[in-house]
């Protein structure tokens, strides 16, 4: 696909946009031998050379990108600031794949203390609508508690939520297992987050653990993915994760756009012929 040359020099981290378009007009960039012109596209074959020398120009990462994650709790999403930075583990983000030209997008983030499947994204358009869509997408978290909750507290946990604060919905509640300090539970929430859940356990006497959230909308947290580690979705659960927000693909949508400005374009008045020129179409009056 062709892009703008001065978008590609910029997208390989030679220099801002600004500087590649002032490199351009003094002449400074060829493209296959010829001097290169501002606006001018570009395709990946083509030969591009700053000052003489030939750049190995990387593809910008596509702008579909959906991958999950295995976040360990704790992990720190990024860091704060510069000065954070030394000595400290490594961050999510330092795991993830490294992008050219775009940058990873988290939906719905999960709290420092919680962990399990983080899903990122490189369409800026599917995290606005994920979030408008959080509500009713739904998420699934395996919790740990210490004790034996009774079989009445965790009866009436989803009527509890309802008037929490905020509010939220437990659509299920399943005893996964376990013992003592080692006893699992997993829930289904609508219009909530692990922070909640943990928020309203604590406040039935539960002392909560480990929260780890399994399912986020269509997307589900696959086992074989160990602690740090990643993978890109398959076609069929981007697809799935797409519906679910009801929202096209970035392609498609730029193809949408493309097409409504046109027909949103003014149109040029016709020109009346010579005979009707500054007259009514009617019959003139007689005097």
């Amino acid at each position: 696909m062709a892009e703008r040359l001065q978008k590609v020099l910029a997208a390989s981290g030679l220099a801002s946009r600004r500087d590649a378009e002032a490199w351009i007009r003094a002449g400074r960039v060829t493209v296959n031998g010829a001097l290169a012109v501002l606006g001018q596209r570009v395709e990946a074959t083509d030969r591009i050379a700053v000052d003489g020398r030939r750049l190995r120009l990387e593809r910008a990462a596509p702008d579909n990108l959906v991958l999950i994650y295995h976040r360990t709790p704790g992990e720190a999403l990024k860091v704060a600031t510069a000065a954070d930075a030394d000595g400290v583990t490594p961050t999510t983000y330092d795991r993830l794949p490294k992008l050219r030209g775009r940058r990873w997008l988290p939906l719905a983030p999960l709290a420092p203390t919680d962990g399990g499947l983080e899903v990122f994204t490189t369409d800026g358009g599917l995290r606005a609508a994920a979030s408008r869509a959080a509500a009713r997408l739904g998420s699934a978290y395996a919790v740990r508690v210490s004790g034996e909750p009774t079989e009445a507290l965790v009866a009436g946990l989803p009527a509890a939520a309802l008037v929490a604060e905020p509010p939220f919905e437990i659509a299920k509640v399943t005893v996964a297992g376990g013992e003592g300090r080692n006893r699992w539970f997993e829930f289904e929430l609508k219009r909530g987050h692990g922070r909640d859940l943990r928020n309203l356990l604590s406040a039935a006497g539960l002392e909560v653990s480990r929260i780890l959230r399994t399912r986020f909308g269509p997307v589900t947290m696959d086992r074989a993915i160990s602690r740090g580690r990643h993978r890109e979705l398959e076609p069929a659960e981007r697809d799935a994760l797409y519906a679910a927000v009801e929202l096209v693909m970035p392609a498609e949508r730029a193809r949408r756009l493309k097409a409504g400005s046109r027909s949103a374009a003014p149109t040029r008045p016709r020109r009346p012929g010579p005979r009707g020129r500054g007259r009514s179409a009617g019959p003139r009056p007689r005097p």
